[in-house]
């Protein structure tokens, strides 16, 4: 039975939501392969390499190049022009199509906020986005860098508190990551571990205040999907010591990934004490929310959160889906996981869900949702 939750005061709704990859798609067995023949390993780790892709529950990853060989370069120059070119051209995409696919003209942005921590570039991406979508020249911006894979939550926390203090507005959120700029060659575990789940992708969210939403609604774009999330709440949990176990460091000038065996159990205990916070703050139990929307780590850390929060295996669905399709693609990937959650299981009005996302810091957010 659907239950209206009205006590729940939204202070956003989601009008527009668009997710895009680049084009070259690599399949687990085609990287094994190029590994083998392109790069020279130890035995140990090539079975490291072998054991991990056959099991890492993802069938295709897409990269931001033009052949496959260019994941494999090390002058940071070109690896940040590479950055530079995929991210620029993947934020300005998705950002169209969600601005298209929400009835929404560049030039009624008022606010717009790029998540991002593969790639250091200074202006940053919002100077670059802003151009190539013709946004205002007075538009409000800001550029979140170094937050991780969980930083999309905490921006669209953000965008609602300037909706908040801008009636009438409407606001932005694109999270952009180019993983395969930060692959790294070596033998080290983590390094393996890392060089075999990240791929690239962009997702753009588009926001309204809550009072904007019914006339929103009203365009033919959103009547195919009807049942767009209202953000009600937002947490985070922040946990310095255990940052030096998910990070990036850099080694050369490059960017270099440091995923710890702890990761999955502190992703699941991180979410659980997240959750159950955020669910008590609104009198709620786990048995109200019926949609969970979960960051795709990797597929043991799909499995932690899945057991420390006691989820079925429906819950999940949508995080395994994304993982299966697109690999973990940092920052934006529990806003692909919202997107294919609404797409493929067809929330009810008055349905609650919880976003939960988590990264480098060690950090985690969440977001309460009513559709």
């Amino acid at each position: 039975m659907t239950r209206s939750h009205s006590r729940l005061d939204p202070v956003a709704e989601l009008v527009g939501l668009a997710c895009v990859n680049p084009p070259f798609e690599v399949t687990q067995a085609d990287g094994l392969a190029f590994g083998i023949e392109h790069v020279p390993m130890p035995p140990a780790t090539l079975d490291l390499y072998r054991r991990f892709l056959e099991s890492s529950g993802i069938s295709t990853r897409q990269f931001g190049v033009e052949r496959l060989n260019d994941v494999l370069e090390a002058d940071p120059d070109r690896v940040i022009a590479r950055y530079q070119r995929w991210a620029v051209q993947l934020s300005s995409e998705a950002l169209r199509s969600a601005l298209d696919q929400a009835g929404v003209l560049a030039a009624e942005v008022d606010y717009v906020a790029v998540t991002t921590c593969t790639g250091y570039l200074c202006p940053g991406l919002t100077s670059y986005v802003a151009e190539q979508c013709g946004l205002r020249h007075d538009i409000g911006r800001v550029d979140i860098v170094g937050m991780g894979c969980g930083a999309a939550i905490p921006a669209i926390e953000q965008a609602a508190q300037f909706l908040a203090a801008h009636p009438g507005a409407t606001a932005a959120v694109i999270s952009t990551e180019i993983c395969s700029a930060a692959i790294f060659i070596g033998d080290a575990p983590d390094l393996v571990v890392s060089n075999s789940i990240f791929g690239d992708g962009s997702a753009a969210a588009v926001l309204r205040g809550p009072a904007q939403a019914p006339g929103a609604r009203k365009g033919p774009a959103r009547a195919a999907h009807p049942y767009w999330p209202e953000f009600v709440a937002f947490k985070s949990l922040l946990v310095p010591e255990w940052r030096e176990g998910l990070r990036f460091r850099t080694e050369g000038g490059r960017l270099r990934n440091v995923l710890s065996r702890e990761v999955p159990a502190r992703a699941g205990e991180a979410c659980r004490r997240l959750a159950a916070d955020l669910l008590a703050a609104h009198g709620l139990a786990p048995g109200d929310i019926a949609h969970w929307v979960v960051h795709a780590g990797g597929r043991t850390v799909v499995d932690a959160v899945q057991s420390a929060l006691a989820l079925e295996d429906a819950h999940v669905a949508s995080a395994r889906a994304v993982l299966r399709q697109h690999g973990n693609m940092s920052s934006p990937t529990v806003l692909f996981a919202l997107d294919e959650e609404r797409r493929s299981l067809a929330p009810q009005p008055g349905d609650l869900g919880v976003m939960l996302a988590f990264g480098a810091g060690f950090a985690a957010h969440a977001a309460l949702v009513r559709f």
